[in-house]
């Protein structure tokens, strides 16, 4: 019986690859609900099939629902790569301790302990963050 090389759906399959290519930790989870369980659980929205990492978020600090922060990565990902159409746009949950990187295109991104946003968003990055804690339903990009 032969062995999968499968990548489970809810894996990043970029940070897979490389943890397992380089010998290091990877610790995805399936769930926003999972990620919270843990004090470095987070959510990280890519886009572009991980060459662009859009957000890195404490799970703790999300508190819209999951449709809001699936509607905030494709209003993302329709702003940074519309060439796309939103293929290739995801999220993944994952445990990264602040000060550790995440792998990805476009400079990858970075766990803090706070919102990270790729520096493309730095003009709505507050806009993010309100969508975020659940005070604006959708940012507005100009």
């Amino acid at each position: 019986m032969s062995e999968s090389n499968e990548i489970p759906e809810h894996e990043s399959p970029i940070r897979r690859m490389m943890a397992d290519a380089h010998g290091m930790p990877f610790h995805p989870l399936r769930t926003l609900d999972d990620a919270r369980q843990h004090d470095d659980g987070v959510a990280i929205l890519q886009g572009d099939w991980g060459g662009q990492i859009y957000a890195v978020i404490p799970a703790r600090m999300i508190r819209c629902s999951t449709d809001t922060l699936q509607r905030l990565l494709l209003d993302l990902d329709t702003d940074a790569w519309s060439c796309n159409e939103n293929e290739g746009a995801s999220i993944y949950y994952e445990r990264k301790p602040a000060g550790t990187g995440v792998a990805g295109g476009m400079g990858g991104g970075a766990s803090t302990g706070q919102l990270w946003v790729h520096p493309e968003f730095d003009e709505i990055s507050e806009q993010i963050r309100r969508v975020l804690i659940g005070e604006q339903e959708t940012i507005v990009v100009e």
